[in-house]
């Protein structure tokens, strides 16, 4: 016996209307704090290159990337997904309140008539 119950006026959630699951989230966060970090090189490198004026802003820039790194690395993207239409079950035949009995036709009857 089946242990399933049907519970009028609930939403069903389809599937398609659920989050990123973590890994992928996780993926876009790794992601974007390498970005981070490599902006972050570039910046140390163009320190040593350039002139002096330059140097200062591209150092304090090496300096203070980490931090915004990290912070834009832990924040939860919260991406909406649109809600599809809630599933409706379709209606299912109902037994009378007199089920009839069937009886399967009789073939000698049938060839009573044809004649």
């Amino acid at each position: 016996m089946s242990r399933r119950r049907e519970r009028s006026g609930e939403t069903v959630i389809s599937v398609t209307s659920a989050q990123p699951g973590r890994s992928a989230d996780l993926d876009s966060r790794i992601v974007r704090y390498a970005w981070m970090m490599s902006i972050r090189i570039v910046c140390f490198v163009l320190a040593v290159i350039t002139p002096s004026p330059w140097r200062w802003g591209f150092i304090v820039a090496a300096v203070f990337l980490p931090y915004i790194a990290v912070v834009l690395a832990n924040t939860q993207r919260t991406t909406t997904v649109d809600s599809g239409a809630a599933f409706v079950a379709p209606q299912r035949p109902a037994i009378g309140s007199q089920p009839g009995v069937v009886t399967p036709p009789d073939p000698d009857r049938d060839n009573d008539t044809e004649k």
